[in-house]
């Protein structure tokens, strides 16, 4: 350590080079604060980048006339004149940005070029080993040649530049140092081999990675195009052209990537087209645009996948699971961060159920100049429904009102959109998914919301189990987290996450949001659980399985690249003459002759969409499903989803999942009833198909199955035979389960007069027509046509889970509640 102070010590008192050290400090803090308040997007970061030009423009003007005066004298100046210049490179880039948004490595790299050159630039009397900053130097080289050939096409308008504002020089300065550095570490290497093989391994090594990295893209782009040309042959005009590449799509690294071209990563031919880097298409992708040069490199060896950025962005979102990122945003987001998160479980083990309760504090890490809207997205277990929304409004808790989705999306847009006041929405997406919005934020506004969630606890051989929520929002990851779980009952949790257990609660602290789960043992048989509202008693019961006959005119293989030799020879070893595949949309027989040919046509395909619709009545179809899909929501406007929901549901189609994976198409043709789905082994299909015969869960008009909970909820008129002692979370999940069944039925918008509304606005819940909605002030509600609950469950809590009162025992306690206030004031005015 000495030694370097010595070093340091000696080589400040060479001339003018403490005047260039603090010069450089200076407008190195200048670059850091006009990047930081660009970030921060001040409206006024401009004028101190304009500061930082001027004061680069003075110092590098004269040090240049200095260096080229009294060359051997000044010569150890050179280093400070190079980091100077492209710091005002950099500046002049916030205000005319000819090289875009960059990614801060760029940054990283190009300070370790400059920083090693003070190692390399100095006489000769100073020859020190500097093998490590020759090998730096060559290893950051690259970003210099990238520079330089990149404004090529602008140094024509540079030298009209430095004429007419000396700015243009800037344009030049890249190739200025080229040259300069050429002419210099050439003298080095030539005069020490181990500079020249440090300096030559630093280069090669960036060579390498750009040239692997080009590779891998490379290839994965190839096949792509591929695949779209050779199913160019076999579209299907019912669905749309970009889903045959998004089946065939594995997700990975290099293939994100490439979707991502035009939508967030700048490709070389567009940086100087500034008038199009907004023209995203008619969807919106929630991401910053960057000019990465190892990717826009990388991306002149590629092949055009000729997809739109409309489609790419399904891809993202189907495959890649960027739905959170394609929501719409009415203002930006990118600043914001949770900052605490409260994670209140509490479990109801003789019902099957548990509540989620989620408190979120969100706050902004800038002192930007205008508010910001968060958004969040909840993935729940199969079967939940989000029962609760709240905001803290002015430091008070105001519960969200249940209404159709169509009107809270309405209100919301108009009040953030338009009058940019205090709301709150939480909207259901498909694929067990609710979205949550909150507005305005700012660094002194940060805001609170809470919201509740209504699970089954999932059977699983002898157990039950509750998995945590997985959540994805503004920069959770380093939030302070409190999770605490409660019973009720005396039953034993075990679980995957380190709690403690305090006081009847299990408490655990953390940081971010971690995937856990508690399992409990199952009792058996089921206890009584039941609840009661308006008349109603809602009862849990066992889910009542049955096994009916069911001889399948044709049975239909689901065949992707998940399922196995094994498991293709299994079925096909029945001997059947009704086995059948779908191949490019066409029907062929699958037997042993053909089956191993057969495969091969499916290696490669990721998930299938099977059309429905042309399947033959009172087939059966074998599937074994991935995680991911496109969903109802993508195809949208497509023929395919059109004649799914005009043709399907009278064919009686019967489905077996041999895996226990769900994709999102199949989880909502599940729920909206287009099919009637079971999932079971591959042992028990073959056994089944052989004794002819299909397990449904039994169902009637007054009843409901939550599958996952192996449980059924059942209404039925009020009796004083039965005790009351469930939660109200037991009327929660029916209607849910009745507003999903109906949901096939109700596809037009006409949603406000239809009974299913109703029922959602009764049992407050989020469904597929119903969303939850915080406003500022009552006259909001008023004024967007949205009337506040009455008479409901209104939002779930916590704390409160018991049977409510009936109207009739609601007067009764009023009417009590009265006379012993008549009672008490007559008794205290005697005693006076």
């Amino acid at each position: 350590m000495k030694y370097k102070l010595e070093i340091l010590e000696y080589y400040t008192q060479k001339p003018e080079v403490v005047i260039s050290l603090i010069v450089t400090v200076i407008s190195s803090l200048l670059l850091m604060g006009t990047l930081l308040f660009k970030e921060l997007r001040f409206h006024n970061f401009d004028s101190i980048a304009i500061l930082s030009l001027i004061f680069e423009l003075v110092y590098g003007a004269g040090l240049s006339f200095i260096i080229l005066r009294k060359k051997e004298t000044y010569i150890h100046l050179t280093p400070f004149l190079i980091l100077n210049w492209f710091i005002g490179c950099f500046c002049l880039n916030i205000f005319i940005p000819v090289f875009q948004d960059l990614p801060i490595w760029v940054y990283f790299a190009t300070l370790a070029f400059c920083l090693s050159n003070f190692f390399i630039y100095r006489n000769s009397d100073e020859s020190r080993n500097i093998a490590i900053p020759f090998f730096i130097n060559g290893l950051s080289f690259g970003i210099i040649l990238y520079f330089t050939a990149y404004l090529i096409p602008v140094m024509p308008i540079s030298f009209v530049g430095i004429i007419a504002l000396g700015l243009g020089f800037y344009g030049l300065v890249p190739a200025l140092v080229l040259i300069i550095h050429t002419a210099t570490i050439a003298r080095y290497l030539n005069r020490n081999k181990i500079y020249a093989v440090s300096f030559s391994a630093g280069f090669l090594l960036i060579l390498i990675s750009l040239a692997v990295f080009t590779i891998g893209l490379s290839i994965e782009s190839r096949k792509i195009a591929q695949t779209a040309r050779l199913n160019s042959f076999d579209q299907n005009a019912d669905l749309p052209n970009y889903i045959t590449i998004s089946q065939h799509l594995k997700p990975n690294f290099f293939n994100e990537i490439l979707l991502k071209k035009d939508i967030v990563y700048i490709p070389l031919h567009d940086l100087f087209s500034f008038g199009g880097f907004n023209s995203f298409g008619s969807k919106q992708y929630n991401d910053k645009k960057t000019h990465n040069p190892f990717i826009s490199i990388a991306y002149l060896f590629c092949k055009d996948l000729n997809l739109s950025n409309d489609d790419r962005i399904n891809i993202l979102k189907s495959n890649f699971d960027k739905r959170l990122e394609t929501e719409e945003h009415l203002w930006s987001g990118e600043d914001l961060f949770t900052k605490t998160i409260k994670e209140d479980v509490k479990l109801y083990p003789e019902a099957r159920l548990a509540y989620t309760e989620i408190t979120m504090k969100i706050e902004c890490s800038k002192d930007s100049w205008r508010d910001q809207e968060a958004i969040y997205s909840f993935q729940l277990p199969e079967g939940s429904v989000a029962t609760s929304l709240s905001l803290w409004v002015n430091g008070i808790e105001r519960k969200g009102v249940l209404t159709t989705k169509e009107k809270a999306h309405k209100a919301y847009k108009q009040i953030v959109g338009v009058e940019s006041r205090d709301p709150s929405l939480m909207q259901w997406k498909e694929g067990n998914k609710v979205v949550v919005r909150v507005f305005p934020i700012n660094q002194k506004n940060p805001r609170t919301f809470k919201c509740g969630f209504t699970t089954p606890l999932k059977v699983e051989d002898n157990e039950m189990k509750y998995q945590s929520l997985s959540i994805k929002g503004p920069n959770i990851s380093n939030a302070e987290t409190i999770s605490r779980i409660q019973t009720v009952g005396n039953t034993k949790i075990v679980t995957s996450k380190d709690f403690e257990l305090k006081k009847d609660f299990y408490i655990n602290q953390s940081k971010g949001l971690d995937n856990w789960e508690a399992l409990m043992p199952l009792t058996k048989p089921l206890q009584s659980s039941s609840f009661t509202w308006k008349n109603k008693v809602y009862e849990v019961k066992d889910i009542q399985k049955t096994v009916i006959p069911f001889a399948p005119v044709e049975i239909i293989l689901d065949l992707n690249s998940s399922w196995t030799t094994k498991q293709i020879e299994s079925l096909v070893n029945l001997n059947k003459k009704n086995v059948f595949v779908f191949v490019n949309g066409k029907k062929e027989a699958i037997n042993n002759d053909n089956f191993r040919a057969i495969e091969l046509e499916f290696e490669d395909l990721h998930y299938s969409l099977l059309p429905l619709y042309k399947i033959t009545q009172n087939s059966l179809i074998i599937t074994k499903c991935g995680t991911f899909s496109a969903n109802f929501e993508e195809l949208e406007d497509s023929n395919y989803l059109r004649r799914i929901r005009t043709e399907t549901k009278q064919q009686n189609l019967k489905i077996i999942n041999i895996s226990s994976d769900i994709n999102p198409f199949w989880q909502t043709a599940k729920e909206q009833k287009y099919v009637d789905y079971y999932q079971t082994s591959l042992k028990n299909t073959l056994q089944l198909i052989n004794e002819n015969q299909f397990v449904l869960f039994k169902n009637d008009i007054n009843s409901v199955n939550i599958e996952p909970a192996n449980i059924s909820i059942t209404q039925n008129p009020q009796n004083n035979t039965l005790k009351i002692n469930g939660p109200d979370h037991i009327y929660r999940m029916y209607a849910f389960g009745k507003v999903l069944e109906e949901q096939v039925k109700i596809q037009n918008d006409t949603l406000t007069s239809n009974s299913y509304v109703e029922l959602a606005k009764d049992a407050n819940i989020v469904t597929p027509i119903s969303s939850l909605i915080v406003l500022e002030t009552d006259d909001d509600y008023k004024n967007n046509g949205i009337e506040k609950n009455v008479d409901t469950l209104g939002n779930a809590s916590i704390n409160n889970d018991g049977s409510v009162p009936e109207p009739h025992e609601w007067l009764l306690i009023i009417l009590g509640s009265t006379m012993l206030f008549i009672y008490y004031a007559k008794n205290k005015k005697k005693a006076i």
